[in-house]
């Protein structure tokens, strides 16, 4: 019963970090968003200085991933979830980890290709939503 009730929580949790995740680059730099929301105004550091919220919450978003998947298969859940579901799961979980990499290399100050990687890093952002998504949808 705790491993059902850790896995429906966690799995919650991430969801409501995923979409944090997906805002806080739109609100820590000057959009449409921050004007509107009136935090632009604020930002005194430079842009990759002021994303240190994001880099954390994607690392928790990992952890926290790895745990919701983790409890369930040393638990036996996973044998009565759509299999489905669990494959796309599984997909947005390596996009996730892929997604770190690329974090990693956007922290670079120097990177020479930066934007085909924050294309890549932001494709990958909208498959680990849709992987999400469906996962929810088929798994709930």
């Amino acid at each position: 019963m705790r491993a059902f009730l850790f896995t429906s929580a966690s799995g919650w949790i991430a969801t409501l970090l995923v979409a944090g995740e997906v805002l806080l680059p739109y609100l820590l730099r000057r959009s449409r968003l921050s004007v509107w929301l009136g935090i632009a105004e604020g930002f005194a550091q430079p842009y990759l200085v002021r994303m240190w919220p994001h880099y954390w919450a994607g690392y928790m978003l990992l952890a926290l991933a790895l745990a919701h998947a983790w409890v369930p298969m040393q638990a036996g859940y996973a044998r009565h979830a759509n299999a489905t579901g669990l494959w796309m799961a599984t997909a947005a979980f390596v996009a996730l980890l892929l997604q770190v990499v690329l974090g990693f290399a956007l922290q670079d100050t120097k990177l020479t290709t930066r934007a085909t990687v924050r294309r890549w890093h932001y494709w990958l952002m909208v498959a680990i939503v849709g992987g999400v998504a469906v996962h929810i949808w088929l798994n709930r």
